[in-house]
């Protein structure tokens, strides 16, 4: 049905009676939404339609701002092949949107498109070939309006998403007035994109005889698409079942585009009554990737000769596209990181989110977080440069230094200073970055043609996402009748050893062997709500939520084992002292007659003792009010330090990583060292890409077809020559400990790449003052 078609009924609101007709304003919704589906009424679903498998595209818009004057679709609907052509207008009322946690984003385009890829039309047949002959008889009449394409085109327009974000500590204005020495100047950070490479594909199926939907699709967040699918096609949440494909990591799927895209699946499902396949082939399709924030830090900072700091003025521009998404998470992010591990005595922050007409839809390790802290080294970089002296010297000098009062940052949450110094140290000796950087003085002095930089730089990064409410986690343990254990956790297995960390945190709290325990990852029709694995210290949720679930099994279970003891006539044995390891429950007076774990829950079985827990850990005391610039949104820190050595070509422009040095603090268990060292490579080499390489398009070019998989992408080349690490067993109370410290904050010590490049671009002139404007990406031509 076109939207020309259309019999349109004037829809009344509640205060206005129907004459002669006396009704309820539900009754008068239901009557409408009946109207609006005579002219289609879904097929009733029979064993013909349940075994065909249709296939769907979606019909995006080629401009980034455009109003429709005129949507057709008749010709394609007269195709061969052709299941339905669904259009805004033929949706239910109510169900053409996200949800109000998604700014209220339209599922299809109805008036307007706001950027280019918005979908307009989803085009449902027997097999993809027809979809793609079909979209091209689609007539969908664009008028093209100017729209906002850059950060700049967006600050002079005032064109902004919500109100700024300030964090203030001090005077910042008055101590730059005061001190000896201000400058002025600006970073602009572009952004990285990520492109599922083999296109993207969601399967929505019948289930429970139409009643529900069963949903095959990659994504972070599983229960976040099945809530919006839920909402969207109004059918309860309980009868959606969700199969999330296993990922290759973190970065391997998005967090708002499945929503999308599934939602859309779930409406075709419903008209159809078939599975429905929605295909997104092309990889320039802005639903098949995500980008990060583009970024504008504009700075002002006073200071002495000496290189102490006196005030800081940061202005964080980020680009929030049309629709706000989980950008505002994002400012939040930059906003919280920007002070990095500086204690500037006066600092003034201000974040703000532009309006664009791009889409931003960021799935990254560290979003937000980068950003800002790469604000605060491009300060200190400057600083170093106008006082000639070098960047070290400056940080040492400007650090949250250990003697003193209790150091927080400006938005009030304590900072460990000696986790700072520690890492730092570590990085500096472990390199030996004095004899090394005279060394590198000395061959750029011998070479014309090669030069070389060294560069150190710390970072501390908040574990713990600002929305409080995502810092929880679910998990429920079932202990079998042979003694063997089922874990279930709510969370996308990406296959980084998780499942491995898992088994040891159980098999230790229950005194198991880890071959008798089965991890099962991908549950959620046992766990209500999945935890994100971006943002949070999803493995640190998961397993407090183990000890919670475990805690209440050995309470039962230690009852049951002493009554088993007294049974056989051992009744000096006190409760509390009984302990489970290896397969024996026991205490020390039991020497060598312990228990087998097995007996104990074959006697629990007997007793009719409940051998199946549910675990739940929220991180507590969590809260950041935007507002008021203060707060406790982070569960910890965790800190880390870098050292870079590169190499670069003076005729080709190509940079080779000869060395990298890295502390970092790691996982509390020494199993976990492997998967640490993954995920700090991972992450690293993350941030060496968007540092050295991977270049965007103009923003101003909306038509630029443009995919990360077919530009430069670190590969072997790139790899550094030497990798060293220390993993650093975290310092403070247990609790608090992260269990992923490693997961994204390697992403922020790649700007010590950019720091060592420019040492070695000063090296090429006579005069190693030369203040130099570098890109970030710093892609060789």
């Amino acid at each position: 049905m076109s939207g020309s078609d259309d019999k349109t009924i004037q829809f009344r609101p509640p205060d206005n009676k129907i004459p002669g007709v006396s009704e309820t304003f539900g009754e008068r919704l239901r009557r409408r939404r009946q109207e609006l589906n005579d002219a289609e009424t879904p097929p009733a679903l029979t064993w013909q339609s349940k075994a065909r498998n249709l296939s769907a595209i979606v019909v995006e818009s080629p401009h980034a701002s455009a109003s429709i004057a005129r949507k057709s679709a008749e010709a394609a609907r007269a195709l061969e092949g052709v299941a339905c052509v669904l259009f805004a207008s033929d949706l239910p009322p109510f169900q053409n949107a996200l949800g109000a946690e998604y700014s209220s984003e339209p599922l299809l385009a109805e008036d307007e498109v706001h950027f280019r890829g918005q979908p307009a039309a989803i085009i449902v047949a027997t097999d993809l070939a027809t979809c793609q002959r079909a979209a091209s008889l689609i007539e969908i009449d664009y008028h093209v309006t100017p729209g906002i394409l850059t950060l700049d085109h967006a600050i002079t327009m005032s064109s902004y998403h919500g109100e700024p974000k300030t964090c203030e500590r001090g005077d910042a204005t008055r101590a730059i007035n005061q001190s000896a020495r201000k400058l002025r100047g600006s970073l602009s950070i572009a952004p990285q994109q990520t492109c599922l490479e083999g296109g993207t594909k969601i399967t929505v199926r019948p289930w429970q005889d139409g009643k529900g939907l069963n949903i095959h699709a990659s994504c972070l967040l599983p229960t976040a698409v099945r809530s919006a699918v839920a909402k969207t096609t109004d059918v309860p949440e309980s009868n959606i079942h969700i199969e999330p494909v296993d990922l290759p990591g973190p970065i391997g799927s998005l967090e708002t585009e499945p929503v999308r895209l599934a939602s859309l699946a779930a409406h075709a499902v419903k008209r159809c009554g078939s599975s429905v396949t929605l295909h997104v082939t092309s990889p320039h399709s802005p639903l098949a990737g995500g980008t990060r924030h583009r970024t504008k830090a504009q700075y002002e900072v006073g200071f002495e000769e000496d290189g102490t700091i006196n005030g800081v003025k940061v202005d964080l521009i980020l680009e929030g596209g049309w629709y706000a998404a989980d950008s505002e998470n994002a400012i939040d992010r930059a906003l919280l990181h920007a002070d990095s591990v500086y204690d500037f005595p006066n600092l003034s922050i201000v974040a703000r989110l532009c309006q664009t007409n791009h889409i931003v839809s960021s799935s990254l390790p560290a979003e937000g977080a980068a950003q800002g802290a790469w604000a605060a080294e491009e300060v200190i970089q400057r600083v170093a440069e106008a006082t000639n002296l070098s960047s070290r010297k400056i940080r040492e000098k400007n650090f949250y230094a250990e003697e003193g009062e209790l150091k927080t940052t400006p938005y009030g949450q304590p900072i460990d200073t000696k986790a700072i110094s520690r890492v730092w140290n570590k990085a500096l000796d472990r390199s030996k970055f004095r004899e090394r950087a005279e060394a590198v003085t000395e061959w750029n002095r011998k070479n014309a043609c090669y030069k070389r930089g060294i560069a150190a730089i710390p970072i501390k990064f908040g574990i713990g996402d600002p929305r409080s409410d995502r810092n929880a986690a679910a998990a429920v343990v079932q202990i079998l009748a042979d003694g063997s254990v089922i874990v279930r956790v709510g969370l996308v297995n990406t296959n980084d050893g998780l499942d491995a960390q898992i088994r040891e945190e159980v098999a230790c709290l229950l005194g198991v062997e880890e071959e008798a325990i089965r991890v099962i990852l991908n549950d959620f029709d046992a766990l209500p709500r999945a935890t994100s694995i971006i943002g949070t210290d999803a493995s640190g949720l998961i397993l407090r939520a183990l000890e919670d679930a475990c805690g209440r099994l050995t309470k039962r279970l230690r009852e049951v084992a002493f009554q088993l003891f007294a049974a056989r006539g051992q009744t000096e044995i006190e409760m509390e002292a009984i302990r489970f390891s290896r397969g024996a429950v026991g205490t020390d007076s039991t020497g060598n007659a312990p228990l087998h774990f097995k007996e104990v829950i074959e006697g629990a079985l007997r007793k009719r003792v409940s051998l199946i827990e549910n675990g739940y850990h929220r991180t507590p005391n969590l809260w950041w009010d935007p507002e008021l610039g203060a707060g406790w949104p982070f569960s910890s820190f965790t800190y880390a330090a870098a050292v870079a050595e590169i190499e670069l070509d003076a005729f080709t422009g190509e940079i080779q990583i000869l060395r990298i040095d890295i502390a970092h603090e790691g996982s509390p268990s020494s199993k976990q060292e492997d998967r640490d060292f993954a995920q700090l490579m991972r992450a690293f080499t993350l941030g060496a890409g968007w540092m050295l390489s991977e270049d965007t398009p103009d923003p101003e070019n909306e038509h630029g077809d443009h995919c990360p998989i077919e530009e430069r992408i670190p590969g072997f080349a790139d790899a550094p020559f030497q990798i060293v690490t220390d993993r650093l067993r975290p310092l403070g109370s247990p609790s608090t400990m992260p269990g992923d410290p490693c997961a994204e904050a390697p992403v922020l010590l790649a700007v010590s790449l950019r720091e060592a490049l420019l040492e070695a671009l000063r090296s090429f002139g006579f005069n190693t003052d030369l203040n130099i404007d570098l890109p970030l990406p710093a892609t060789p031509p």
